[in-house]
């Protein structure tokens, strides 16, 4: 019974961990493992073959498609929602001597091998000679700043745009639109990256080409390798995390707040300013920093796209890691680890207020 109703939950699972380890670039590059997303990079930047870099990523995308479409056709019109308001409070097993044992180190392990001892070597490399210096670490810190907080507000921003068209409720167009803006996440950063250069690349040609035969100026590379150019390729990666965030906010919010607000002569946009965005100050916040720790980790993307002499935390990081050079790529790095706690944190504790029956027992 229990596994059944899991479904979705475990499908989910299972498909955000084979769509991050398809595409994965940091890890497997430095481990010399070849796969698509290194391929895609290694194609591009170096041999300089940008055509097979593109049908490289078009395989990849066509293996996630063909992934994403057989989940749907498998799970059919099967539904696995609750159909009683009445819940009832998650039933506790109190475990003892070996039982207890055993569960608290299967709950101890993954925490203790994936984040403290890492987190430990880590801050002792930091700390130790040869660590990364102050100034160098603020200048990376500022530049991932520089792309890092603008994306998050405008993707919180477009998420709400988006969100809140569809609670007012859109066509089949509009409804598979925002499908589509949704599927970002499920792309690798490094076709992401591909599909971004190559129509901005043919503007910026197309645009230095006719000023040269109309003005006689050349006006060079207006968006390739541009702060704007960058951003635009973070929000199609990224904007699915904050649509996602803000869509479960305003599903929270029950619909008769807006016939109220309606009956009472306010516009749509003047019920989003008064009525929801207060009582989605909690979503605003998780949607905003899920998108800030996105970026601050995004590495394909921003290895082929970024200015020249322009490194964040996590560009440095994979350089130095790959030069060996441990200790100077250390405080970066755990700079990046312990930024990326806090949403987890957050949604760790989120989750656990909203299972049904973790409070209040409805109906009851």
């Amino acid at each position: 019974m229990g596994l059944p109703l899991a479904r979705p939950a475990l499908v989910t699972g299972v498909t955000l961990s084979l769509m991050e380890a398809l595409g994965d670039f940091g890890t497997v590059q430095y481990f010399a493992v070849d796969t698509f997303s290194a391929g895609i990079f290694r194609t591009w930047l170096g041999l300089g073959d940008p055509i097979s870099a593109m049908h490289l990523s078009a395989m990849l995308l066509l293996a996630i498609a063909v992934l994403m479409v057989g989940e749907r056709y498998a799970r059919g019109a099967a539904r696995f929602h609750h159909t009683s308001t009445r819940y009832r409070p998650l039933p506790s097993l109190a475990l003892h001597g070996l039982g207890a044992f055993g569960a608290a180190v299967a709950c101890a392990l993954p925490i203790l091998l994936g984040f403290v001892l890492p987190a430990l070597a880590l801050g002792i490399w930091a700390l130790g000679e040869g660590g990364m210096g102050l100034a160098q670490f603020f200048t990376y810190a500022r530049n991932t700043l520089t792309v890092a907080a603008p994306t998050a507000v405008l993707a919180v921003a477009l998420a709400v745009l988006l969100g809140y068209g569809r609670r007012l409720g859109m066509g089949p167009a509009g409804r598979f639109a925002i499908r589509v803006a949704a599927l970002g996440y499920a792309i690798p950063g490094a076709v992401i990256a591909v599909g971004v250069l190559v129509p901005v690349a043919a503007f910026d040609n197309a645009v230095d080409a006719w000023m040269r035969a109309n003005v006689g100026l050349s006006t060079g590379l207006l968006l390739t390798g541009s702060l704007t150019a960058l951003i635009f390729a973070y929000l199609v990666r990224i904007l699915a995390v904050a649509f996602n965030t803000i869509e479960a906010g305003l599903d929270k919010v029950t619909p008769n707040m807006d016939a109220a607000a309606r009956s009472l002569g306010r516009s749509p946009l003047d019920t989003l300013h008064r009525v929801h965005l207060p009582m989605m100050r909690a979503s605003l916040t998780t949607a905003g920093l899920l998108v800030f720790v996105e970026v601050m980790k995004e590495l394909p993307a921003t290895l082929m796209m970024r200015p020249f002499n322009f490194d964040t935390l996590s560009v440095k990081a994979y350089e130095l890691a790959s030069d060996e050079r441990l200790s100077e790529a250390a405080l970066p790095a755990l700079a990046i680890v312990l930024v990326g706690v806090l949403p987890v944190i957050l949604m760790s504790r989120a989750i656990a207020r909203s299972r049904p029956g973790s409070g209040a027992v409805a109906g009851e």
